[in-house]
């Protein structure tokens, strides 16, 4: 609570002194009376708790600062008051608000000391968005006006125009009729009860209608804090899981991440509003008990005897509410996968035929859910019913014997300070009862509705810690603390000895050592498996090596900031991810500041001019959903020319070039060749050195490479030159070539006798 409250190195330890300051000057300069006499005690002793708080809650962490902070709220509630209702005059309550004020001034100005000596400065903040802050003081003041001007008013109307009693001399005073004083009058006459009426009309016109007025404002501004908090969650879970790891991403389904982002997030809103709804009950259920004890501590004891065994009933309850929501989320969030899936996967199912199956597995995932949302249901049901009906047995009982007690016209029991404040529920007479009897009614009814918004809250926070987890990872790439930006790249790329496994039985790599040069290509090539995109992936330090290091001219991968290091890397995966934007956008989304002239080298060297020129708009054409209808070799070169845009000095490529034709190829790796060694493009363009890494299958393509790296289980078991490798007997490379070639000559002999 500590960090909540303060955090980042500010606190407000100045908060103790100015509260005692405050809570003496007033006495000690004779603004409010010196005095312990009656009712001034009833004053100052909430206001003496309140200063004797102030300090653990500034100063103290844990279990005693909440113990505090909560004894702190219910002292200012109970000083306020008491000077707005026992203590007359207008000093008083001005003096318990200024106390109140300087408690609040703690958490809206913060200090924090930096540096040390003569160097030291003293830094504030002042925290204006304290929203809920703002909100339940709003709500607190509102709730104390309807509460005291009720009390008000029904007394009046009850006691005094309907009964003809007259007002004590301070009311009477207060709404400038003397003569109905009881000082003056026992009886009002008809005039007067006449006047007295219209007088409580004005009142409540002048002062229950800004109220009610106001209230839809503070439900609006509720409600824009609910919907701020719960947009800054759901940002703060989608930067959160981009930074995660391709580990995280590669273990956990899509539909489940987009179920804690979407749905999970959106709990936060509604936890929010349970936690500000059971906040405002308790608060109110307790300060009404408390009002009726006034009248008869028996009515109290009925109240507590009805809700223990209410507080068992939710006790048992709770966890396995907790229990069933969490397997219900889980459920859902499998579905939600399912239907992920089964839209991504429309096109195979229709081309196999297995629509039927699709629909089953669905249907079976939604079964699952539906039953799980119903065991919750069903058990929030039976919570409920019992639950009424053991309130409803206690509140029965209170209200027979309010009932008795109105009947025989029975003392209260604090008639003393019930008439102190002016009141008239001295005895149980019609008022007494039909107000206490509400009061009883609304303190017991608010119960149940804790409980309800409490397994609520239990429900909602499951939610919550699902979509929380994601907040509490910590990616396993991540910049060091001295991380440094990415500077230029002049020598080398060097792998020392890189070992890497997704899990213990997963090795990919083992022991790997290659360098690779600015102006070079280096092609990776190896049977299915054998780590090749591993190894880019972590030159892009999507992962991090088990051992061994990656060296960008002498300097470890990990020295370098990330977003730095990725900024001068151009990719383009296996996966060619296209965007519903237009094919100019497309070329530019990782390099949005790319002018036309570098767009245009890129169109070039990616050979795009080819087909862009026949679509409707040109560069210009907004492409559908992950391409459109562009074929796979055109959405090959798009990604081929969105990493030369960004005119970076290292370049990956995976399988750029397998869905392209003999000649597109060639002239595509040519411009490549010509690109990466830093020759004059078509748009007259000079670009430096590059170095370009590849993984690929296809001889023409690798034959062009300056040098090959023919990875097998997890090792580089060959590398050299086309021609070097070649020259070897009994190579790895060479028997892959050659196989590669009879596959080659078996598919054209098999078109030639078709």
């Amino acid at each position: 609570m500590a960090e909540a409250v303060a955090g980042r190195g500010f606190g407000f330890a100045c908060m103790p002194p100015l509260v005692a300051a405050v809570a003496i000057g007033g006495p000690y300069l004779g603004y409010v009376p010196a005095t312990l006499e009656y009712p001034f005690n009833l004053l100052y002793a909430p206001i003496l708790a309140m200063a004797v708080c102030a300090w653990p809650v500034a100063l103290a962490k844990g279990r005693i600062q909440k113990v505090a902070a909560l004894a702190l709220v219910v002292f200012g509630v109970a000083a306020n008051t008491a000077a707005n209702t026992y203590v007359e005059g207008v000093a008083d309550g001005l003096y318990a608000g200024t106390v109140t004020g300087a408690c609040m001034l703690g958490w809206l100005l913060q200090f924090r000391v930096d540096g040390f000596g003569g160097s030291a400065r003293i830094r504030c903040r002042i925290r204006l968005a304290s929203h809920l802050v703002y909100w339940y003081g709003i709500t607190a003041i509102r709730g104390v006006f309807w509460l005291v001007l009720g009390l008000v008013m029904a007394d009046l109307l009850n006691q005094s125009i309907l009964q003809a009693e007259a007002l004590t001399a301070s009311r009477a005073d207060l709404l400038g009729e003397p003569e109905m004083s009881r000082e003056v009058t026992d009886q009002l006459a008809e005039d007067q009860r006449l006047a007295l009426f219209w007088k409580v009309v004005l009142i409540e016109v002048a002062v229950f209608t800004p109220l009610w007025l106001t209230g839809p404002l503070v439900g609006y501004y509720r409600t824009w804090i609910m919907q701020n908090i719960e947009q800054d969650l759901r940002l703060a879970l989608a930067d959160s899981w981009q930074r995660l790891s391709l580990r995280y991403h590669g273990d956990h389904r899509t539909g489940d991440s987009i179920f804690r982002v979407q749905v999970d997030a959106s709990e936060v809103t509604g936890v929010l509003y349970v936690l500000l709804a059971i906040s405002s009950n308790v608060a109110e259920c307790l300060f009404l008990l408390a009002l009726v004890a006034l009248l008869s501590p028996w009515l109290g004891l009925i109240a507590i005897g009805g809700i223990f065994p209410a507080l068992v009933l939710a006790y048992w309850a709770m966890r396995r509410i907790r229990t069933r929501n969490l397997v219900m989320r889980m459920a859902n969030a499998d579905l939600m996968s399912r239907i992920q899936e089964a839209f991504r996967t429309v096109r195979i199912n229709k081309a196999y035929g297995v629509e039927k199956q699709s629909q089953a597995r669905f249907e079976s995932d939604s079964v699952v859910a539906f039953n799980t949302d119903y065991r919750q249901t069903r058990l929030f049901a039976i919570v409920n019913a019992v639950q009424g009906l053991i309130i409803g047995s206690f509140v029965l009982c209170g209200t027979m014997l309010m009932a008795l007690w109105a009947n025989l016209e029975r003392p209260t029991f604090a008639n003393e300070l019930i008439a102190l404040a002016g009141f008239s529920f001295v005895v149980w007479n019609l008022t007494a009862y039909r107000w206490a009897e509400e009061r009883f009614r609304e303190a017991t009814g608010a119960f149940p509705n804790i409980v309800e918004a409490w397994a609520k809250a239990q429900t909602m926070a499951m939610g919550l810690r699902r979509a929380f987890d994601i907040l509490d990872m910590e990616p396993e790439v991540r910049d060091s603390a001295d991380a440094v930006p990415f500077g230029t790249f002049s020598q080398e790329i060097r792998f020392e000895d890189v070992t890497f496994a997704y899990g213990e039985d997963r090795p990919v790599l083992n022991g790997v050592s290659f360098a690779a040069r600015p102006g070079t290509v280096t092609a990776i090539v190896g049977p299915t498996g054998a780590g090749k995109t591993t190894l880019l992936n972590l030159l892009l330090r999507l992962y991090d090596p088990d051992d061994g290091s990656i060296r960008v001219d002498g300097r470890d991968l990990r020295d370098y900031r990330l977003d730095s290091l990725r900024a001068n890397i151009g990719v383009a995966l296996q996966e060619d991810v296209l965007f519903r934007l237009s094919v100019r956008d497309n070329i530019r989304y990782a390099a949005q500041d790319a002018s036309d002239e570098s767009v245009a080298e890129a169109v070039r060297v990616a050979c795009v001019d080819d087909f862009v020129d026949g679509l409707p708009e040109g560069l210009d054409t907004v492409l559908g959903d992950r391409g459109g209808r562009l074929s796979t070799g055109q959405r090959q070169r798009l990604s081929i020319a969105r990493a030369v845009v960004r005119d970076t000095p290292i370049l990956v490529l995976d399988e750029p070039t397998s869905a392209l034709d003999a000649e597109t190829e060639l002239r595509v790796l040519s411009n490549l060749a010509d690109w990466s060694a830093g020759h004059v493009g078509g748009t007259g363009i000079r670009m430096g050195a590059r170095a370009i890494l590849l993984v690929t299958h296809r001889i023409s393509t690798i034959r062009r490479a300056d040098n090959i790296l023919y990875l097998d289980a997890g090792r580089i078991v060959e590398s050299g030159s086309h021609e070097t490798l070649m020259g070897m007997t009994d190579g790895r490379y060479r028997a892959f070539v050659e196989s590669e070639a009879n596959l080659v000559a078996a598919r054209e002999g098999d078109q030639g006798d078709a």
